[in-house]
C-alpha cells in the first residue's frame, strides 16, 4: 500500500532527482503487473516480462521472456547492459 498519488513512477522520479539527474536517459524499468505502469511511464525504456498483464505489454518498448525463464537477464543482454 502507498499513499494516494504515490506509485513506483514517483519513486523513480524522486530517485533520479536525488541522484541529480534531470532526465530519465538510460533508465530501464521491468514490470509485469498494473502497479508497474507508473514506473514504466517514468523510465526511458519500459520492459514487460513475458508473463506480464496485457496492459503492461501494451506500453512496453520491449517484451522479454517470463520471470521463470530469466527474462530480466535476457532483456539486460538484449540492451547490452550485461
Amino acid at each position: 500500500m502507498s499513499p494516494k498519488g504515490i506509485d513506483k513512477g514517483v519513486g523513480v522520479a524522486r530517485a533520479l532527482a536525488y541522484l541529480g539527474r534531470e532526465r530519465n536517459a538510460r533508465t530501464f524499468g521491468f514490470g509485469d503487473s498494473g502497479n508497474d505502469l507508473g514506473m514504466l511511464a517514468a523510465v526511458e525504456t519500459a520492459v514487460a516480462m513475458g508473463n506480464a498483464m496485457p496492459e503492461v505489454k501494451a506500453v512496453a518498448d520491449y517484451v522479454t521472456d517470463d520471470v521463470a525463464h530469466d527474462g530480466t537477464v535476457t532483456a539486460m543482454q538484449h540492451f547490452g547492459l550485461i
